[in-house]
């Protein structure tokens, strides 16, 4: 069972409890010892005005009115592993949450808690005097470690610097502000999958009827697919097993190679990945030393976006196209617009890549101190500003000069044949001649009576 403890802020305009437990072993790092906190801000009549719930090391603050509750008391949903706190059961999964969100997990009320109010700094009973203790509440470890979230945290006075405690509503200003809106968006985010397959199952269902009724009048598919028909067609069936493969190779890739540290490796070290399988991985350097300490990858931040699926998707309903084929021009129509699904694996990369500056400042809360070194920001600027591709050399500390090359990999160019070669095969389907079976029949000649 955590322990709860909870204070009245200076100012007296800040409830914070706070929650601890003894091991961390969140999706992206494991630690001994955790603290999370959640924080109630009073308006001047002492009525709640916001909500700021903690999250690695940062958080998310939302408007009373947008909290869920169970009469006074704010509901709060509690990651597994990592322990941060959400809003709905139904977050977790935008941006770098990358976190496991449910409502049917084991429910804690008020009255199960043993809450202990907290006494000033200067002025603290005997039993709370670890609340001055101002060291890791587990592991110490290494600066790589602590950079890395893989040591235990500080306590609740020292931790993010200590505004937290001393200045809450500064502190709260610094997190991200949800509502009504993102709310929704998280919604959808987490339901993409039944929204998805929901759709796709209409739309088969659809094109099941209409090849049903095709039956009984003659399928025409063995008729129309002949000659240039045919070839066009196999280019198209040739650009989804391209597709197929692109989802086993990297889409995009950074490497880096530096002077020293474990960036000193010939020919570069991978720091991060995003194919279909893995979605986006980042290297976290925590691999096995005996084998390749550079080795770490987790997954980070996927976007919960199921490409295999979307894919596979797009191929059903095209043999379903093709087996209800009516005539030849629908069909190469179908070819040439259904590269939006082959490019939306790229369009998503360089769409992510692009946006990497933007999300600096939500990363900030993840380092300690809360600032991003500024030789990583100016990086990540140059790479936000050439998502296709580049190379910058950047000085930094201990490991010295440090060249970072970045850009689309293999399964984003296999993906862009891909579409290229099914615009090509549509356009031979549709210049075809066209096959006897969608010739009209010649006009009744008239009679002349001799």
């Amino acid at each position: 069972m955590p322990t709860f403890t909870s204070r009245i802020a200076d100012n007296t305009r800040s409830f914070n409890t706070g929650f601890y437990t003894r091991y961390n072993n969140g999706p992206l790092n494991n630690h001994q010892g955790d603290w999370e906190v959640i924080q109630i801000f009073l308006d001047n009549t002492g009525k709640p005005e916001k909500a700021l719930y903690s999250q690695h090391g940062s958080g998310e603050n939302a408007a009373w009115i947008d909290v869920e509750k169970q009469g006074n008391h704010p509901i709060v949903y509690v990651a597994q592993g990592s322990h941060a706190n959400y809003f709905r059961s139904y977050q977790g999964k935008i941006g770098i949450e990358n976190d496991m969100v449910a409502n049917d997990g084991k429910t804690i009320q008020p009255a199960d808690l043993n809450l202990i109010m907290l006494g000033e700094l200067g002025n603290l009973p005997e039993d709370q005097s670890w609340l001055s203790f101002e060291g890791r509440w587990g592991y110490w470890g290494t600066e790589q470690e602590v950079a890395l979230g893989s040591a235990g945290p500080l306590g609740p006075v020292f931790n993010q610097d200590g505004i937290r405690w001393a200045e809450p509503e500064y502190y709260v200003d610094s997190t991200l502000n949800v509502d009504g809106t993102y709310f929704v968006l998280a919604l959808l985010v987490a339901n993409f999958l039944t929204i998805f397959l929901a759709y796709i199952l209409i739309r088969a269902a659809w094109k099941g009827w209409g090849i049903a009724k095709l039956r009984k009048s003659g399928l025409l598919a063995h008729k129309i697919i002949k000659g240039r028909v045919a070839v066009g067609l196999l280019i198209g069936v040739a650009a989804i097993a391209l597709s197929i493969a692109a989802f086993f190779v990297p889409w995009y890739t950074m490497t880096a190679t530096s002077e020293a540290g474990p960036l000193a490796n010939q020919g570069g070290t991978t720091l991060m990945t995003i194919n279909g399988v893995n979605g986006l991985q980042v290297n976290l350097f925590l691999g096995d030393v005996s084998s390749d300490s550079t080795s770490g990858f987790a997954s980070f931040a996927s976007a919960q976006m199921p490409f295999a699926i979307v894919i596979a998707a797009g191929i059903i309903l095209f043999a379903l196209d093709i087996i209800g084929l009516k005539n030849k021009n629908s069909l190469g129509n179908k070819l040439i617009f259904g590269i939006t699904g082959l490019l939306l694996p790229v369009i998503f990369v360089i769409a992510v890549i692009m946006l990497l500056p933007s999300l600096l400042p939500m990363t900030s809360g993840l380092v300690p101190g809360g600032q991003i070194p500024e030789q990583v920001s100016n990086l990540i600027q140059s790479v936000g500003a050439s998502p296709i591709g580049g190379t910058a050399t950047t000085l930094f500390p201990i490991i010295g000069s440090t060249t970072v090359t970045w850009g689309l990999g293999l399964g984003a160019y296999l993906f862009i044949i891909a579409a290229i070669l099914r615009v090509v095969g549509g356009i031979i389907v549709r210049t075809a001649p066209k096959p006897k079976a969608e010739q009209s029949p010649p006009p009744p000649q008239p009679q002349i009576n001799q």
